[in-house]
């Protein structure tokens, strides 16, 4: 085989093999592997069709000081495909954030099963009274319950269903913000498609485990399935499971009424806290793998900082504004790794279909924030918002609710879902939407909003004056109300309107008082939604007005999308020796140079114009579908790559 010399010998031997085989051959793989283990040096092999392993011994291999991570390449070989071998790290970091680790997901799992426990004593409990002519609360007019009996029975179950799915939607969000990088720590790296073009933070929630078992990414697989049962379906089966009973049939206001459970949803709630429960032990399974991670890759300076060590950013070559589908393929051919905290070429594979190169024009924002999406989302709010009335105060129609009291639960628990995508599309283009805007502050490398708690996100968002970001943050957190409120709208809501007590839809239909709510509890709970169904809907019309004009050259979300921007920017200078710093590290760091970025066209290291992030000045904004360097006499500076870095 064709060899790279060295700038040193490797000192063992290795066993020697006696026939030639092809480099994608198991055998062989394992051989050069044993040298890379043998030796603690990165080994990089000349990929031909066919090896000479006969001699499989020093002189085959580029070493690769695994603490310098220095290499020595002749000329004639620098535009060579090469294989990269790692030796196992014996010090390989596990960086992980809390919501990630055991004690955390240990807390979700004892909550799951301390929750069942709870509803199926409830259920025991309500038969039982049941049998007796009692249940767990009796009245005759729902103002007569103490106040802490009534919040316990009408709020309080569906704020802690609620609350306990935004405690799985952190973890989960942390999960697929950073499944890329446990790919990468692998001993044998990951295709791009599972790691460097891995995009679920952008990607409709509800068709991520599917995508997940695709790519055989267990952990996303568990955390986003217990996060959709927990976050969409909890609240939908326990406002299900509550039901009220009279002990007369003629609906008089002197009957008494008992809040039991229902049986079977009562079980079909129970079995969907244990298959949380089972969901988050293999989850935490999953997770007994290392990161790799030292800490938190935050923002583009996370990803900029792990690519200055080796020649990674070479494949990126003239994919400044490629669309997603375009870089996929032109770097399907490699195995890549995150070894010592820098991002390494891996294996190269030799190719299995031909190579895309027709660039289909792809709309550069995530699907939530378009408007083939936001209209019909819209639309969806605005229509559920003029028929709630209808449901509650015209006769005919409320009967729906009565029958089918989760219906709106349902309904509201949708709304809240897209919102969350909405919400996490725009946390992670945010970034890129101010340095589109030039002369960006140098801590808007080191933002990333995506893994942030709900809540804080928007006190984190005020704090950085983007108040888009804070306000969906908070409708996000208004959404979540939203779900509590509807749970007081299985009634008819004539008998709601004041001197209309007695008013049903029916000779012998329920009144008020056959009901769990109170005159302040239904129109509190009804003008909380009200308020809040306008709020997100002009807020989603204020989103898609300010953010669905296309600013980026293809969507963000992927690490090989931001390697394209970066590939042959100038202030890659700045992040040399950076790898392991952390985030406070890594930001006082850039704050000392005082330097601003932008995203748009600068003159790269090459010498020639190239489209991405860079420091200012940069030569020119980026408008979408125009492509600046061509409308001007390219610069006669000289033609290098990374390498030279």
């Amino acid at each position: 085989m064709n060899v790279v010399r060295a700038a040193t010998v490797l000192q063992q031997p290795v066993q020697r093999h006696r026939k030639r085989e092809s480099i994608s051959d198991s055998e062989t793989r394992k051989a050069v592997q044993k040298l890379a283990q043998s030796t603690g040096e990165i080994l990089a092999v000349d990929t031909d069709p066919i090896v000479d392993i006969s001699g499989l011994d020093d002189s085959g291999f580029t070493k690769r000081n695994t603490q310098t991570s220095s290499v020595v390449i002749t000329e004639g070989d620098r535009n060579m495909p090469k294989s990269y071998f790692f030796p196992k790290d014996p010090e390989q970091p596990a960086w992980r954030p809390f919501s990630m680790r055991w004690p955390y997901i240990t807390m979700l799992i004892t909550l799951a099963l301390f929750l069942a426990g709870i509803q199926e004593y409830l259920c025991q409990l309500s038969i039982q009274r049941r049998n007796n002519n009692d249940g767990l609360i009796q009245f005759t007019k729902p103002q007569n319950i103490p106040t802490p009996a009534y919040f316990a029975w009408k709020y309080m179950p569906t704020i802690i269903m609620v609350t306990y799915g935004v405690m799985w939607q952190v973890t989960d969000y942390e999960t697929k913000r950073l499944e890329p990088y446990y790919q990468l720590s692998q001993r044998e790296g990951a295709t791009a498609a599972h790691s460097l073009n891995l995009d679920y933070l952008t990607f409709m929630s509800y068709l991520i485990p599917m995508r997940a078992i695709a790519y055989k990414q267990w952990a996303v697989l568990f955390s986003s399935t217990a996060t959709l049962i927990a976050g969409g379906l909890l609240a939908v089966f326990q406002s299900a499971s509550i039901i009220i009973t009279s002990d007369k049939d003629d609906h008089s206001p002197e009957a008494l009424k008992s809040v039991n459970v229902h049986p079977v949803w009562s079980r079909v709630l129970e079995s969907a806290f244990i298959i949380i429960a089972i969901l988050g032990v293999l989850l935490l399974i999953q997770l007994r793998r290392k990161s790799g991670l030292l800490s938190d890759p935050k923002g583009i300076a996370g990803i900029a900082a792990m690519a200055t060590k080796s020649h990674i950013l070479n494949d990126f070559k003239g994919l400044d504004t490629a669309p997603n589908h375009i870089i996929h393929d032109q770097l399907r051919n490699r195995r890549y790794n995150l070894h010592k905290s820098s991002l390494w070429q891996g294996e190269y594979m030799q190719s299995t279909g031909t190579i895309v190169t027709e660039r289909k024009i792809e709309n550069p924002q995530p699907l939530m924030l378009r408007l083939q999406a936001g209209i019909p989302y819209i639309i969806f709010m605005i229509v559920f918002l003029g028929v709630l009335p209808v449901f509650l105060f015209e006769g005919k129609a409320s009967i729906v609710t009565e029958k089918v009291p989760f219906l709106l639960t349902a309904i509201a628990t949708t709304i809240k879902l897209l919102w969350g995508c909405m919400d996490m599309n725009l946390r992670v283009i945010e970034p890129y939407y101010v340095l589109s805007k030039r002369h960006a502050p140098s801590r808007i490398l080191t933002l990333d909003y995506t893994g942030t708690v709900p809540g804080y996100l928007s006190v984190k968002a005020v704090l950085n004056k983007h108040y888009l970001v804070a306000l969906v943050g908070l409708g996000a957190i208004l959404a979540e109300v939203l779900t509590v409120c509807v749970t007081s709208f299985s009634v008819d809501g004539r008998s709601f309107i004041s001197g209309h007590a007695l008013e049903s839809n029916g000779p012998s239909g329920p009144t008020r008082y056959d009901t769990g709510e109170t005159f302040k509890s239904f129109w509190i709970s009804f003008a909380l939604s009200v308020v809040i169904l306008l709020y997100l809907i002009t807020l989603a019309a204020l989103v898609y007005h300010l953010r669905r004009h296309p600013f980026l050259p293809r969507q963000a979300g992927t690490i090989a999308g931001v390697l394209a921007y970066i590939h042959q920017s100038k202030m890659l200078d700045d992040f040399i020796d950076t790898e392991r710093f952390d985030e406070p590290a890594m930001r006082k760091h850039l704050e000392g140079l005082r330097k601003t970025y932008a995203l748009g066209w600068f003159n790269g290291r090459d010498g020639q114009d190239h489209c991405g992030v860079d420091q200012e000045e940069i030569l020119a904004s980026y408008e979408h579908g125009k492509d600046w360097a061509q409308s001007r006499l390219l610069g006669s500076g000289g033609v290098g790559t990374w390498e030279h870095f």
